[in-house]
């Protein structure tokens, strides 16, 4: 697990995260809860994912932050494209590679609540009233899931 606070302080270089896009066969959108100790977007929806380790592929990322958030085995699918975020709240360029996933083995719950303090799937309705962190509301609207 990566130390968030030097995250934060070395603004210096892009950084990466990966994301996972889980739609259920009653097409309700999953999403993750981050916890209230979270450094960036405390307490706020949005997809399951986080940075990239050094040396991980996109697809490699997805699946172990799928693990580790929501204790959950993944099938990564399909490779949506990329999003460039300049306008992060904490002043950071964020560049997101979202990935369509589906569950293979275990329940999604809050493996890690230190990050994801609950996760739940969604009605699009919903999702399209409520505030998501990062660009994950943008991703939802390009994908026409909200």
């Amino acid at each position: 697990m990566r130390n968030q606070k030097s995250e934060m302080r070395n603004k210096d270089h892009a950084w990466v995260g990966a994301l996972n896009i889980f739609v259920n066969k009653k097409g309700q959108i999953l999403l993750m809860k981050r916890s209230k100790q979270s450094k960036v977007y405390p307490n706020t929806w949005g997809l399951v994912g986080g940075y990239l380790d050094w040396g991980e592929t996109g697809a490699e990322g997805a699946a172990r932050e799928a693990k580790e958030e929501i204790g959950v085995e993944v099938k990564i699918e399909r490779f949506t494209g990329k999003y460039y975020n300049t306008s992060h709240p904490y002043k950071i360029i964020v560049i997101s590679l979202p990935f369509y996933s589906t569950i293979v083995s275990g329940r999604p719950h809050p493996a890690q609540p230190e990050e994801c303090s609950d996760v739940k799937w969604f009605d699009p309705k919903e999702i399209r009233k409520m505030e998501l962190c990062y660009d994950h509301k943008q991703i939802l609207e390009d994908e026409k899931l909200i």
